[in-house]
């Protein structure tokens, strides 16, 4: 067994193109190749999805991490795996929609390349805006703004250029036609330290970072980008609710395979899959800022599909160039 365990670790590791493989019994994949370091959210919504996977459907999957590339390293060790259902893999939203756009090279396209089992976690964000701004709703942050000078605009921060929460501040700017100043930052952590000091006012930077500052009185929330209003702060209206018609994005995990595994395999991981991420267990594991997003094979595939259209032609608009 530990020779056999060996072989198939080998062969999983060779840079060779995904093929088909014979088809086998089913049985859970042996491998969850997660393209994030322990501790990123990402990580942390995969082993709550195999903890719960191992109680439900009695799944012992091991789980390896492969960080790097913002998360192409774990989709391209994915794509070159077997593809005979052995193993499958986490990947989260900006990988897919996101970074091909905007590296010279991605090597992989998510459509050919890699095949949708289900989603697993979505996060929400509040756009929040330094206390001491003189606006209480997006609307009047919308005025202010139109009205301070071309010298002294308002600021916003990010987590660096091309990050979810640049791209849906520069969405809400272009879609409501109110000027704002991109700050980029190496962190959310440096950002979010000048956002406190007043050195930059806006930010939508993820539910965990702002959410305690909201609560200390120190940040103020316009919206938040949601289905619903959050339970915490149901005074808050939702992104719909302030800005109709206007389309932000999601930071979002869900579970892929090798691009030729047997439809049959696909189906069975999936139904598997998602009766776990619809069980009370799942939503209450996951992380602070996280809800379960339980889309089946074609309801992801459509979403990688047609939030990567989207964004694609967002970053052609704002100009950002590859890497």
């Amino acid at each position: 067994m530990r020779r056999r365990h060996w072989l198939m670790g080998s062969l999983a590791a060779l840079p060779l193109p995904a093929f088909a493989q014979a088809p086998r019994a089913w049985a859970p994949p042996t491998r969850m190749i997660i393209g994030y370091g322990a501790g990123n959210i990402t990580d942390q919504v995969a082993r709550v999805l195999l903890e719960v996977m191992g109680q439900r459907h009695g799944w012992r999957t091991a789980a390896e991490n492969l960080p790097g590339a913002g998360g192409m390293l774990g989709a391209n060790n994915l794509i070159r795996a077997p593809a005979d259902g052995s193993v499958c893999g986490v990947v989260a939203a900006a990988a897919l929609t996101i970074l091909p756009h905007i590296q010279r090279n991605p090597r992989f396209d998510p459509f050919p390349d890699l095949q949708a089992v289900t989603g697993l976690a979505i996060s929400s964000s509040f756009l929040a805006v330094n206390a001491a701004l003189p606006v209480r709703s997006l609307a009047e942050l919308v005025a202010h703004a139109r009205s301070r000078p071309a010298d002294n605009p308002v600021f916003y921060y990010s987590p660096g250029n091309a990050t979810v929460p640049h791209l849906n501040l520069e969405a809400l700017a272009r879609g409501l036609d109110f000027p704002m100043q991109h700050v980029p930052y190496r962190t959310s952590a440096a950002g979010n330290t000048d956002l406190l000091a007043n050195r930059v006012q806006v930010t939508m930077d993820s539910f965990s970072i702002t959410l305690p500052h909201i609560q200390s009185g120190a940040l103020r929330p316009l919206a938040f980008n949601g289905t619903e209003r959050h339970p915490l702060l149901p005074e808050v209206p939702t992104m719909a609710e302030a800005a109709p018609g206007i389309q932000l994005m999601n930071a979002w995990m869900a579970v892929f395979f090798p691009k030729a595994t047997p439809a049959a395999t696909v189906d069975r991981a999936a139904a598997d899959i998602l009766d776990a991420v619809r069980s009370p267990a799942f939503a209450e594991k996951l992380p602070i800022g996280t809800s379960p997003f339980a889309l089946g094979p074609a309801e992801l595939a459509e979403r990688v599909r047609s939030e990567g259209a989207r964004i694609g032609r967002l970053i052609t608009e704002i100009g950002l160039t590859p890497d």
